[in-house]
């Protein structure tokens, strides 16, 4: 039996090209201009599959799309649009939407999209009275998540998919790609939004304090310890806890968050009684855990556990169409937070941003752009003056600049990772290589401090 499909745009070209597609591939195709025809028409002919435009003369795409999982809640419905933004990707996404596509149409993007689409109906067709036909749309927290490019269409659609489930998850990426804004970004859109958000650095914390920190303490369990103190996971309650840099942690501890995964329940430092959590924990790490799990500096029951949905926050190199709109933002952001004129990006500036490498990611992009911003006064910045802004004197030849000391330069070099990693002495220990007595000790030495 052919499956029926029912394509809403009101763009004739894009009725008769999804019909020559569909029809290439033995599917029965109805089409309709708008949203309300493509209601009843959608009632009438019961398709099995709905391609539907976000954007109509007479309706609001996700509206239909409401519709249409109440009055034919067997059909998939795969959404498309020509604009391109986070906050759609995931209110279709949590809305029931199968897939999320963007004009023009990619035919192979459809054609992957079909095969996963008929295999999961081939394999386990949708019952009519299934619950999650019909969830609510709920407020929408994107933060400043900035992106179109495919892979992070992937990461919006997983934020959307796993933001309802009380999951343990895992983020993936290297420093400075915005996993903490993933883990901010699903507990915002959480039916538990307004419940606490607690960060734990992993990096940042002594080890001797984490576990204190952790589960908190009674009175008396160690010196110092004059009264009881709960913990962040106790404090966090039905909210979330983000473990950030989460392979830092101690073995010894560890054990412990694994059995507070497994059983639900810890133990303050020097308690005896037992105290349940409901609390979410979401981890993130720059680091390979398969690895650290082969050499025997991370637990592999933990890794398992913490990898129930694991997102992988592409590098700013991976996906350089985003760097247009990401640069524009945060000039924006940096000229709030500054009191400085907003400042504009000239094409060549653009391309200038886009052929680097930006191996710090968004975090070096931000930085690079405040001091570009900081150190010019036009109000669109050209590329000349955007690569001045950006290089320094990295790139002068000798006979224009002086030859620093070995001592000013490592004063320098450590000044900038302090900066770029916001004066996390974890990060910027383990970008610099060295352990964090040493770090300190060179803090000390040049007289390094926020302001410098």
């Amino acid at each position: 039996m052919a499956y029926i499909v029912l394509v809403i745009d009101d763009q004739p070209s894009i009725l008769q090209s999804m019909e020559v597609f569909f029809q290439l591939r033995s599917w029965k195709v109805h089409t309709a201009p708008d949203g309300k025809k493509g209601i009843s028409l959608a009632r009438r002919v019961q398709p099995d599959l709905v391609v539907l435009d976000i954007r109509l003369p007479d309706m609001d795409g996700l509206e239909v799309l409401k519709e249409l999982r109440s009055r034919v809640p067997n059909a998939e419905v795969i959404m498309i649009t020509a604009h391109q933004d986070m906050e759609s990707t995931i209110k279709a996404i949590k809305a029931g939407a199968f897939d999320y596509l963007h004009k023009p149409i990619d035919i192979d993007e459809m054609d992957s999209v079909l095969k996963r689409l008929r295999a999961m109906m081939s394999a386990a067709p949708v019952a009519a009275d299934d619950e999650s036909a019909n969830q609510p749309l709920g407020g929408l927290d994107t933060l400043h998540l900035i992106g179109k490019s495919k892979a992070m269409k992937e990461v919006f659609k997983k934020i959307a998919l796993a933001s309802g489930a009380r999951v343990t998850m895992l983020v993936q990426g290297e420093s400075g790609t915005g996993k903490d804004m993933v883990a901010q970004a699903i507990h915002r859109n959480s039916p538990w939004n307004n419940k606490p958000f607690t960060v734990m650095d992993c990096s940042t914390l002594a080890p001797s304090l984490v576990e204190s920190e952790l589960f908190g303490y009674e009175k008396g369990a160690f010196t110092g310890a004059d009264r009881t103190r709960a913990g962040r996971i106790e404090l966090t309650g039905d909210g979330t806890v983000f473990f950030d840099e989460i392979g830092e942690l101690p073995l010894h501890l560890q054990s412990r968050l694994l059995r507070f995964l497994q059983e639900g329940q810890f133990v303050r430092v020097g308690g005896v009684a037992p105290i349940q959590s409901n609390a979410r924990i979401i981890a993130a790490t720059n680091r390979d855990l398969l690895a650290m799990v082969a050499e025997g500096t991370f637990r592999e029951d933990l890794y398992f556990r913490l990898k129930v949905v694991t997102i992988h926050m592409p590098p700013l190199r991976d996906r350089r169409s985003d760097i247009p709109d990401l640069a524009r933002f945060l000039l924006e952001k940096i000229a709030a937070r500054t009191a400085l004129r907003p400042r504009m990006l000239s094409e060549g500036a653009i391309g200038e941003l886009m052929k680097r490498d930006w191996p710090g990611n968004v975090r070096e992009l931000e930085n690079s752009l405040t001091r570009a911003a900081l150190m010019t006064k036009s109000t669109v910045l050209s590329e000349e003056e955007l690569a001045a802004a950006l290089d320094g004197d990295r790139y002068q030849p000798a006979t224009e600049r002086s030859v620093k000391s070995l001592a000013d330069a490592e004063r320098d070099h450590i000044l900038f990772a302090l900066e770029s990693y916001e004066w996390s002495l974890g990060k910027t220990c383990q970008a610099l290589q060295i352990s964090r007595p040493t770090l300190r000790a060179k803090i000390r030495t040049y007289g390094l401090g926020k302001n410098s």
